[in-house]
């Protein structure tokens, strides 16, 4: 609601394309939903309008698209069960399922380390090493015991929001993608000359590697990969 509030307090037109795709989403014109929300996200980023657009890009048929859109509204929101589920749920709808996939304690590790956002993580992180700071400048002109171990506990949070900070800068670094055509084909080198080696369909995830020209080096989960025409895939970020 606060995202939405400060989107009123800035300008009119987001929020009337944000509207205006509601309505259109509401009465299944799904594509001019998408139209409108776009509309509104070039004046304004946020977690719902990212959603909406998500929502109306399933609706659509269009799962990759609608992949990219949930990962960006969780990117600014991660703790939402409805963008989390819906993510979810349309990778479900997949064709092509993940090579390899990550195992329990590797799910537990991303949870926690994405459990806040990256703009959580910084303002948080500056917060606790403010706090840390005061302690220790009490315990420099107090010598006393109690502000060394007290400074302990803020230091432990900036640790841990530095290292949440660290991960979602490295998945933007990583360049995720996903493929937005119904199929793509992957070749051995940057061209359709190559070998054909890899068919990918709508709604596969991965990363950019390297680009030639049109064509992208990409990786998927388990580290097979090939070049693929860049406008066959969306980046996340």
């Amino acid at each position: 609601m606060m995202q939405l509030l400060l989107l009123a307090l800035l300008t009119i037109s987001p929020v009337d394309s944000y509207n205006q795709g509601n309505k259109y989403y509401e009465n299944g014109d799904y594509s001019e939903a998408i139209a409108e929300y776009q509309r509104a996200l070039t004046s304004f980023s946020s977690s719902h309008i990212y959603y909406n657009l998500g929502n109306a890009y399933f609706k659509n048929g269009q799962i990759g698209q609608a992949i990219i859109n949930y990962r960006r509204a969780r990117f600014l929101s991660p703790r939402d069960i409805d963008i989390n589920n819906n993510l979810l749920f349309a990778r479900n709808y997949r064709i092509d399922k993940v090579l390899a996939t990550p195992g329990p304690l590797d799910n537990l590790i991303y949870r926690l380390l994405h459990s806040i956002s990256l703009t959580e993580s910084f303002w948080l992180c500056l917060a606790f090493l403010g706090l840390f700071s005061i302690f220790i400048s009490l315990f420099i002109l107090k010598q006393r015991r109690i502000y060394l171990y007290s400074s302990s506990i803020p230091a432990l949070f900036v640790l841990l929001l530095l290292i949440s900070l660290l991960s979602w800068q490295s998945e933007k670094r990583n360049i995720p993608a996903v493929i937005i055509v119904p199929e793509a084909n992957a070749f051995s080198g940057p061209g359709e000359e190559f070998k054909q080696i890899l068919l990918l369909h709508d709604g596969t995830e991965l990363l950019i590697r390297e680009q030639r020209n049109d064509y992208l080096l990409i990786q998927l989960a388990g580290g097979t990969g090939g070049w693929i025409k860049k406008d066959n895939l969306g980046k996340v970020y």
